[in-house]
């Protein structure tokens, strides 16, 4: 395995329509390897770079500066067309300085310096002895720089690496893990979390629903071993078994209609939901209101909230006695008649309770 430096006409460099940056777009789809080549397949890649992060700043570095090629871009050959290369790191580069050239084309001034520096680009072409040497080293690449590296990718594409090595590369977490400087821990969460949201894309009832967004929540529920308990989670399958319990967890994270055909949002909306499902799980009544259509997610949490708050009563009562054994003289002496109220208040409800527990007894 190796990178060799060579110089490229941009005109023979190709944008990757499959790169991760773009997998958690509402109108992804993967490309055939066959067709990248294709102007309608680059011109959408072309949009979505656009689409995304503005490509001005980088343009107008380019026009003041030329193409500095400290960072080189890295590619890969295109078997489908030899002389072709298809971009692993620099897609961003690649359509700024197209976006240059198709506006001097266009009748735009450019500096001819400028020009100069961006008509043959030095790259890093990746050679390797077979497709999935090459395919590994580029994951492991791709995982340096934007997994644990500074220009990270955010949690469903660095999940989506993740998934990608064990699956399609068939690599065990370990190794995942010292390529990509992870744990090994922390691979196998975020494999499982993948693999439960790709569980849920694949639902006849609710796979419209399961977008990259969710994804969070996922990587939440398979942290949790009480979740994880009560959806059946199958470390062999690394999926979620018991489907009666899905589908009320599915229901929980997609929008509801109500009797009124009114369109209500989730229960569930972000992975701080999710966490707090753990106690409701552990509490009979909350599980009840949650599940129940006509209630909302924060009346589940209040049922958790009010069996917490009843426990607390005797360390609340021993801290007012004590704080009453200490209350002295020269205190009570400066007590306002708001005060004086207040001690009657506090005397009447413990006479009233004892009132009460009396009766129960009798």
């Amino acid at each position: 395995m190796k990178l060799e430096e060579i110089f490229v006409d941009p005109n023979d460099l190709l944008l990757d329509p499959n790169n991760y940056r773009f997998q958690d777009l509402g109108d992804y789809v993967r490309v055939d390897p066959d067709r990248l080549h294709e102007e309608a397949v680059q011109a959408k890649a072309r949009e979505r770079i656009r689409g995304g992060d503005s490509l001005n700043p980088l343009k107008a570095s380019i026009l003041k500066n030329g193409f500095i090629s400290v960072e080189r871009l890295v590619v890969r050959p295109y078997e489908k067309i030899p002389g072709k290369y298809i971009v692993v790191e620099g897609n961003r580069r690649l359509a700024a300085i197209t976006s240059i050239l198709n506006e001097h084309d266009a009748g735009a001034t450019v500096d001819p310096k400028i020009l100069a520096s961006i008509s043959k680009l030095p790259v890093l072409s990746a050679i390797a002895d077979t497709a999935n040497d090459l395919n590994v080293f580029l994951s492991s690449l791709m995982g340096i720089r934007h997994v644990s590296g500074i220009k990270q990718w955010d949690g469903y594409q660095r999940s989506k690496l993740v998934f990608d090595m064990k699956k399609a590369l068939e690599l065990p977490s370990v190794e995942v893990a010292e390529r990509l400087g992870m744990s090994t821990q922390e691979v196998n969460r975020r494999f499982r979390a993948f693999s439960a949201l790709a569980q849920m894309q694949e639902n006849e009832d609710y796979g419209e629903f399961a977008t990259p967004a969710m994804y969070p929540l996922f990587h939440e529920a398979v942290s949790v071993p009480q979740i994880r308990e009560w959806l059946g989670w199958d470390d062999q399958q690394s999926l979620f078994s018991r489907s009666d319990e899905l589908a009320v967890f599915y229901s929980l994270l997609t929008p509801q209609q109500g009797d009124d055909e009114t369109t209500h949002p989730p229960k569930l909306q972000s992975h701080r939901d999710v966490r707090e499902l753990k106690g409701i799980l552990l509490n009979a009544e909350a599980k009840t209101v949650l599940l129940d259509p006509h209630r909302s997610f924060n009346d589940s949490l209040a049922a958790v909230r009010k069996d917490e708050l009843s426990g607390l009563w005797r360390s609340q009562v021993i801290l007012a006695k004590e704080v009453l054994d200490d209350l002295g003289i020269k205190e009570l002496k400066g007590l306002t008649p708001e005060d004086e109220q207040l001690l009657g208040r506090l005397l009447a409800v413990v006479t009233e309770r004892l009132s009460d527990l009396k009766l129960l007894k009798s």
